[in-house]
């Protein structure tokens, strides 16, 4: 029978919901008698978490070096973690109710399926990309926009303002990699930008 072990990879997962898991193993090993004396201090990781979360609303309000630093956060808060799995690993030896006490996913697991509230498709025509996002009750228009690299020295461009939760970008550059992010404007005001997705155009 194959060995049920703990699932090390974090990169399938959006920044919101690996700061969920973060602190969801924090709480669950909080005080557990499997795991007395984990690799890396729990507080270490609340903190961590912390950080990644003030990082990332930074990045949505744009910004190329917001978003070089939300990364930044990420990968540590990756490193931390992938270091606990594997303590976690070790003191379970297999045992997939032991893991699930700490918080982890074991591999045992469906991955769940990840349904973003962003996305972004191929268009019908060369050059085109086709965003959405979910319905937000309170939105009464969209703002969209797209950027060829919003790690360099590229700024992002805004390509629209819908009253649909779909928008067609038209006029991009084929075989070109665009980030592509919106907000939508309610009574309260226009809100925070979402996680940016990334599209090759094809």
């Amino acid at each position: 029978m194959k060995r049920v072990k703990v699932i090390l990879n974090f990169a399938h997962i959006s920044v919101a919901t690996f700061i969920e898991l973060a602190r969801n193993t924090v709480t669950k090993m909080t005080g557990n008698a499997s795991f007395p004396t984990p690799d890396v201090a729990l507080s270490q990781i609340t903190a961590c978490a912390s950080t990644l979360e003030a990082k990332y609303n930074a990045a949505l309000g744009g910004g190329r070096q917001q978003t070089a630093e939300m990364h930044q956060a990420r990968k540590a808060l990756e490193d931390l973690m992938r270091k606990q799995a594997l303590y976690v690993e070790r003191i379970t030896s297999g045992n997939e109710a032991m893991i699930l006490s700490s918080g982890f996913n074991s591999s045992k697991q469906p991955l769940p399926a990840i349904r973003p509230d962003f996305s972004a498709a191929t268009g019908k025509l060369e050059g085109e990309i086709i965003v959405k996002h979910k319905a937000v009750k309170a939105a009464r228009s969209w703002v969209w926009q797209y950027c060829a690299d919003p790690l360099g020295s590229a700024a992002w461009v805004q390509a629209g303002i819908s009253t649909q939760t779909t928008f067609t970008i038209k006029g991009l550059v084929q075989g070109r990699k665009y980030w592509f992010r919106c907000s939508y404007v309610g009574i309260a005001g226009q809100s925070e930008w979402c996680e940016p997705f990334v599209k090759l155009v094809a």
